[in-house]
């Protein structure tokens, strides 16, 4: 609890809150709980039952991928707290989620495999850095809190897990076109063993440019087109997106 750091004006949004074990501590923090719950028994429970009559909690069964979190944070009128322990096939989907719906969030702590977390903090030039690591890393600045083992859950699964704090930042460089940054980062680690000339250049036409236009750039931004995607920072890679985006538009004239 304590590295949530809870203010009592703060909204909660709690991703898959269980038996409501971590949902009865959130609520004597915070200043209101929302808890969504895919599971329809679990949440007849926790809404008929253990907070049935609390007003500080809302029991809301919905997957989290399908909630609207800037509908919410516009209709409190404040940014949304997102804590929550996350299933290793929703982990991704939803951290692209926090990307699109960055402006509703003030923070988000998240407990994940291990595996996820490090490629979240990776750094370029490593296995573990790919689109994840730089559109995360883009958008927010990311704490590594702390591990938990096997041996702190019940029954013990077979995996690592981590704490995530993430808050939403404004990157220097900014990307000129957000969709079109992400659009290069995928293109860039497509194939991730293949050199920028092959996955940039060669597959140019995708991101609406002639392959000359892209070697003109990696050129402009002194990027060997035999470099690999994964060798590239994000400040590089904001940079390189930009420097493309100002060729397509003239392109497109």
């Amino acid at each position: 609890m304590a590295a949530l750091e809870l203010a009592p004006q703060d909204l909660v949004v709690e991703v898959g809150p269980g038996v409501g074990a971590l949902t009865v501590l959130l609520a004597q923090e915070a200043w209101r709980v929302v808890a969504l719950e895919v599971d329809p028994t679990l949440s007849a429970y926790l809404q008929e039952e253990l907070f049935a009559g609390n007003p500080r909690v809302e029991i809301i069964c919905q997957d989290v991928l399908r909630f609207d979190l800037l509908h919410l944070a516009r209709e409190a009128g404040t940014p949304l707290v997102v804590v929550g322990n996350l299933p290793y096939q929703i982990t991704s989907p939803l951290l692209f989620k926090l990307i699109e719906e960055k402006a509703a969030i003030s923070r988000a702590v998240l407990m994940m495999q291990q595996e996820v977390g490090t490629r979240l903090a990776a750094a370029p030039g490593t296995k573990a850095y790919g689109v994840l690591s730089v559109l995360l890393q883009y958008h927010f600045a990311m704490t590594r809190l702390f591990s938990l083992g096997p041996a702190n859950f019940f029954p013990p699964p077979q995996v690592t897990s981590v704490v995530m704090r993430l808050t939403p930042r404004n990157f220097d460089p900014v990307a000129r076109d957000g969709g079109f940054f992400a659009q290069v980062v995928k293109s860039a680690f497509a194939t991730r063993r293949k050199t920028l000339r092959n996955t940039l250049a060669v597959r140019g036409s995708a991101l609406g440019l002639p392959a000359a236009e892209v070697l003109a750039a990696l050129q402009n931004l002194a990027i060997d087109p035999g470099r690999r995607g994964e060798t590239l920072s994000v400040s590089q890679f904001v940079t390189l997106s930009n420097d493309l985006l100002v060729r397509r538009e003239r392109v497109g004239k």
